[in-house]
């Protein structure tokens, strides 16, 4: 198709023609989900919630497809103008291979269907931990472009025809902006973000489905984290009391909460242990993609599809998984080590947590309920679709009926 045919096409024609036979979580009108408290948004009633789950096999389907598929299954793209700029934000924590980092596998489904559908620049990106790069004001240590060259993501995100965009290639004096959370927060003036983050009009978020040793999981909540500076991060984890809360807040920032679209994460493999990078790489024989424009939402039913692939993890790898045990030790130890003595001097105790799952634990995801939606939606229905979802994953997602999860 050339490029002056497409913008002839109607939307309705686009999604026709893309999305053709696959059930749509945005027919009969989107789900309304309440904003941010203070925002201007009505608190009564939180509504139902709705997550694709989408199992594909990839000897008969292609990886992209799939992927366009379950992006035109969970958001209508009616929010995107012809010519706006879209950031993909991946999660490309370290050098090392998906699942630790996101798989390079999904941004040619995601930046072609961008593009399509009349996108102006899309970007992918991201700035590394900081035991990989450091992006301060007289230096800038390592380099979340050479790590994506290492990963996978950089080839993946050219061949794609998006621009990358790394955070700490931004001169450090016009690199970070206050990010201001509009809920009451626990940053004070400490919380810096990527410029970027003024700039773009759309953003969309690309996780993967992992275990981290401090947070519990690194699913999309956590995937926010690479948006803050060093100082930020610094902050992050020396006053690690309110780590969970901290997390929560930075996804309230009105420059990613008014632009997030979409929370997408192909699972083609889990990081079941340890993580962010190192641990238990799980493979899938049939991969599967969650999907929603509900970053907590899609958190909540992330969590259980982590919990799921731990009980696929042998026990041997499982037994010297260093969470929560070791948690808050490690924790101190990555203070001291990458912003000093001084930090260490003021570290609080990072909480840490024998269970991930129950609604009560004060783990970010639970937190985000309260924090960013006004409390957990009534239900939270999981569309199957694709091939027929796995008997004992769909037990985990509906053991625990607080927690709400259906499956549609």
């Amino acid at each position: 198709m050339k490029p002056k045919d497409r913008i002839t096409l109607t939307r309705r024609d686009f999604l026709k023609y893309s999305g053709a036979g696959l059930v749509s979580l945005t027919a009969g009108g989107r789900y309304p989900f309440p904003a941010i408290p203070g925002a201007g948004w009505p608190q009564t009633t939180v509504p139902n919630s709705r997550v694709l789950l989408h199992t594909f096999n990839p000897i008969v389907t292609l990886t992209p497809q799939a992927v366009r598929e379950a992006m035109l299954a969970s958001t209508d793209l009616n929010w995107l103008r012809e010519g706006e700029s879209v950031f993909v934000k991946v999660a490309s924590n370290s050098n090392l291979k998906p699942p630790s980092v996101t798989s390079g596998a999904v941004l040619e489904g995601v930046v072609s269907l961008l593009k399509e559908a009349g996108a102006g620049r899309v970007y992918v990106g991201d700035m590394s931990g900081a035991q990989f790069v450091r992006h301060l004001s007289d230096e800038t240590i390592g380099s979340t472009r050479d790590n994506m060259r290492q990963n996978g993501l950089l080839a993946a995100a050219e061949a794609a025809g998006a621009e990358v965009h790394c955070f700490e290639e931004v001169p450090f004096e016009g690199a970070y902006i206050p990010g201001i959370p509009a809920i009451d927060h626990h940053w004070g003036e400490d919380l810096q973000v990527a410029e970027v983050l003024d700039r773009v009009d759309h953003i969309i978020n690309l996780p993967r489905l992992g275990k981290h040793v401090l947070a519990g999981a690194s699913l999309g909540l956590k995937n926010a984290v690479g948006w803050i500076s060093d100082h930020s991060r610094m902050v992050l984890h020396r006053d690690a009391a309110t780590f969970h809360e901290k997390i929560v807040e930075i996804n309230a920032i009105p420059q990613l909460s008014g632009k997030m679209r979409l929370t997408l994460t192909l699972v083609d493999q889990a990081l079941t242990t340890y993580g962010p990078d190192s641990g238990y790489h799980l493979p899938l024989a049939q991969p599967m993609i969650l999907a929603s424009e509900d970053v907590v939402s899609h958190d909540q039913v992330a969590l259980l599809a982590l919990l799921w692939a731990r009980t696929q993890t042998p026990a041997d790898a499982l037994a010297v998984d260093p969470y929560p045990a070791e948690s808050n030790g490690l924790n101190w130890w990555f203070v001291r080590v990458y912003w000093g003595e001084e930090a260490a001097a003021r570290y609080q105790t990072l909480p840490a947590f024998a269970s991930l799952s129950e609604p009560e634990v004060p783990t970010h995801v639970n937190l985000a309920w309260e924090s960013l939606r006004g409390g957990r939606s009534a239900a939270i229905e999981v569309i199957a679709s694709g091939l027929p979802i796995n008997p004992s994953l769909a037990s985990i997602l509906t053991k625990n009926p607080n927690l709400g999860v259906v499956v549609a």
